[in-house]
C-alpha cells in the first residue's frame, strides 16, 4: 500500500518493485521533471527501455541511463554502457561503454563486471567473470563456465551447480547436465561439493554485506 506524505520517486519506486508499471512510469517521470534524481532516473529508464507502462523507447532510455550515471549510479553506468557499446538509442561508442563498465566495477556492479569481460581477452575476461561469480551473479558463472569448460570441466560445472542452488537457474541446469554427460561419476561428485562450497561462501559473504 502507498504510503501518506511519499514523494512522486517514491511512489514511483514502490510502484516499480510492486509492477505496476503504468503508475511508476508516470510517477517516476514527473519525479524527474521536478529534480534530476540518479536512481529515479535510472529506473525510469528501465521502464523505457523494456517497454513496461508504455511504449518501448531506446533513446528515452539511454537518455535516463546517461542522467543518472552521471550521478555516479553505478547501475546506470552499467545500463548506459550497454546501450552506448549496442548503439541502441545513442550513438555507438565502445570506449566510453568500456569506461563506464569499468567506472561501475569500480563501484561493485557485478554485471558491469560481466559486461566487461564480454569485452576483453580470454584471460581477463575470465578475471572479471570470476569476480562478478563471487558476488552470486548467475550470467557470469554461466559465462565462465563457458570461458573454462576445456580446460578445467569440473570447476566449470561447479559454477553451474552453484548457480542452479543459488537461483535454480534453468539455463545452468541445461548446461550442466551436457557438461556431466561427458565426463565421470567421480568428476561429477567432486563438481557438487565444490558447487555447494561456491554457493555457501556467496550466501555467506552476501549475508555478511548486509
Amino acid at each position: 500500500m502507498f504510503g501518506l506524505g511519499q514523494t512522486k520517486l517514491d511512489k514511483g519506486l514502490d510502484a516499480f518493485t510492486a509492477k505496476g508499471w503504468k503508475r511508476a512510469r508516470r510517477f517516476l517521470t514527473e519525479a524527474l521533471q521536478e529534480g534530476e534524481t540518479a536512481n529515479g532516473a535510472y529506473h525510469l529508464g528501465l521502464l523505457y527501455w523494456r517497454g513496461l507502462g508504455g511504449p518501448r523507447d531506446q533513446a528515452a532510455a539511454a537518455e535516463c541511463f546517461r542522467v543518472a550515471s552521471e550521478h555516479g549510479h553505478a547501475a546506470a553506468q552499467t545500463a548506459f554502457g550497454v546501450a552506448l557499446r549496442s548503439g541502441h538509442g545513442v550513438a555507438q561508442d565502445r570506449e566510453k561503454a568500456r569506461a563506464l563498465f569499468r567506472a561501475a566495477m569500480g563501484a561493485g556492479d557485478p554485471e558491469a563486471m560481466t559486461q566487461l569481460a564480454a569485452m576483453s581477452e580470454p584471460e581477463e575476461a575470465r578475471r572479471f567473470y570470476m569476480r562478478a561469480a563471487e558476488q552470486g551473479h548467475v550470467s557470469a558463472m554461466r559465462h565462465l563456465a563457458d570461458l573454462i569448460v576445456e580446460r578445467d570441466p569440473i570447476d566449470a560445472l561447479a559454477w553451474l551447480y552453484c548457480a542452479v542452488a543459488l537461483s535454480a537457474d534453468e539455463g545452468a541446469r541445461k548446461h550442466a547436465r551436457i557438461i556431466a554427460k561427458e565426463i565421470s561419476a567421480r568428476d561429477i561428485e567432486e563438481a557438487q561439493k565444490t558447487g555447494r562450497v561456491y554457493a555457501k561462501a556467496i550466501e555467506r559473504n552476501a549475508k555478511g554485506a548486509r
